[in-house]
Formats: C-alpha cells, structure tokens, sequence
C-alpha cells in the first residue's frame, strides 16, 4: 500500500486575525487543481518524518522550528491514487506564522484564503476538504 501524508497549512492574518488556509494549484501534469501539501513517504521514513519534508519542500518554509508548529490530525483516508495504487494517508496541519513561499515543481500558484470560507468546490477531492475543516475542529 502507497503511504502518504497531507498537511494543511494555516496561519492568522496579523491584520484582522483571521484564520488562513494556504493552498496550491498543482501543474498540468498533475491535473491543475488546488490541494493542500501532499506526498508520499520515502522508504523507512515515518508519516510525520515525511509531512515535514513535503512541506518544507513543496513551500521553501525554513527548517528551525517548524516542528513544534506541525501537528498530528488523528485523521486518515484511504483510497486509489492516480496510478491506480491502494493509499493510506495520513493527515497533519500546520499552525504558525507565515513565511515566503518557494513552490515546487508540482504547483504553479499558491494563495491564502480565509479558512472558514473555503467552499468546498475549490478542493477537487474530499479528503482536502475534510483535512481543513478537522484541523478547523481541532483548534478551535
């Protein structure tokens, strides 16, 4: 079974301290949506070994203490990915200060919105729309 992991981003806007979602619109190849961070686990590496490697790699945030701003969900999905492989993902969220975002290679745009009002025609599949509103659950 593939072994993922998805990490929604979030952070409050210092001006009116809404709670923002960041989200990335994938390439043409992947198929021009917009998601959360997603990726695989690479060999032997744990799930929470590989949320923090997909997000400082699909974002450029910098590496010193980001894991105490990187959280557990308690939360997976199952399902076929695009290359027709059972998957197991499992689910982190982000919660911390803003940063210059670098995307990657798989992305090609990114915008923070305000969480609470992503409808959820934005995601394409579910599992990111359930991510954001249980880690929306899970802080508040």
């Amino acid at each position: 079974m593939k072994r993922k992991v998805q990490i929604v981003i979030l952070s409050q806007n210092q001006e009116n301290k809404q709670l923002e979602a960041l989200v990335f619109k994938t390439n043409k190849e992947r198929g021009s949506f917009w998601q959360n961070v997603t990726g695989s686990v690479d060999g032997e590496e744990s799930f929470s070994e590989a949320a923090i490697r997909e997000l400082i790699e699909e974002t450029g945030i910098k590496t010193e203490n980001i894991k105490k701003n990187v959280f557990d969900l308690d939360s997976e999905f199952f399902f076929i990915d695009r290359k027709q492989r059972r998957a197991q993902e499992k689910v982190y969220y982000y919660l911390g200060p803003k940063w210059d975002i670098k995307i990657c290679e798989e992305h090609i745009d990114f915008k923070w919105l305000v969480a609470s009002e992503i409808p959820r025609e934005l995601y394409k599949y579910e599992s990111n729309y359930q991510a954001l509103i249980k880690s929306l659950e899970k802080i508040s």
